[in-house]
């Protein structure tokens, strides 16, 4: 999956259900869309609100592709294997468990992957399960593709938040995303419009944060720029 011809697979995945995973692999395929990658986003959830939500207006304002890839269960890693020569960047939304079959297969054809979680204490609670996950596609890979912890819907003026923050910062196995993306009504409401932050009035900070993450990810990931 490393070969330079094939697409760069970024697992966002977590445990718990509401931690702003969607939110975060949309928003970021829409923003690699947008400066020029050709992106697949890959939606292992069910509930299809990737799909949902690339779907809306007819796709027209989301520069990516959906794959509905909940629906293949015990092949995704095959079927990955073959969409990943026609892309150069696939996202995956896991569902929200780490024992599903599909967050699994999505590990082990990951060249990256990310963990968004909010920051109260039944979010960070939820953390210790997919980095044990992620430690075992470790083992079975024989290698160790970077994993971030990336904070979503983070409120930088809540004192129990940086706490969080400042307790998460001490893990060196799993380390903190250098940009976070904050409580932002953009991130949300995009989503009716079938969209990314970028479409939104008004939403200049969103962008910034979005952008930023967009461009760690490149860099991690050596993504070369697109003209």
């Amino acid at each position: 999956m490393n070969d330079a011809a094939k697409a760069k697979i970024i697992s966002v995945f977590n445990e718990k259900g509401g931690s702003g995973k969607t939110t975060t692999a949309c928003q970021l395929a829409g923003t690699l869309g947008i400066r020029g990658y050709d992106v697949l986003v890959a939606d292992l959830d069910p509930q299809q609100t990737s799909a949902s939500w690339l779907a809306r207006k007819g796709g027209a304002n989301f520069a990516a592709t959906i794959w509905p890839g909940f629906r293949y269960e015990g092949g995704i890693a095959l079927e990955l294997g073959k969409l990943a020569s026609k892309y150069d960047v696939i996202v995956i939304d896991c569902a929200p468990s780490v024992k599903q079959e599909g967050t699994w297969a999505a590990l082990l054809v990951s060249d990256m992957a990310l963990i968004p979680t909010k920051l109260g204490p039944s979010d960070t609670d939820a953390l210790p399960a997919a980095m044990k996950v992620t430690k075992t596609a470790w083992k079975r890979l024989g290698r160790q593709f970077p994993v971030f912890v990336v904070p979503a819907a983070h409120r930088k003026s809540r004192q129990d938040e940086r706490t969080a923050l400042e307790l998460l910062s001490h893990d060196d196995e799993f380390p903190l995303c250098p940009f976070s993306l904050g409580d932002r009504v953009p991130f949300t409401r995009s989503m009716v419009y079938g969209a990314t932050a970028h479409a939104l009035p008004h939403s200049k900070e969103a962008v910034n944060e979005i952008e930023g993450l967009a461009s760690f990810v490149c860099e991690q990931l050596s993504l070369e720029k697109k003209a």
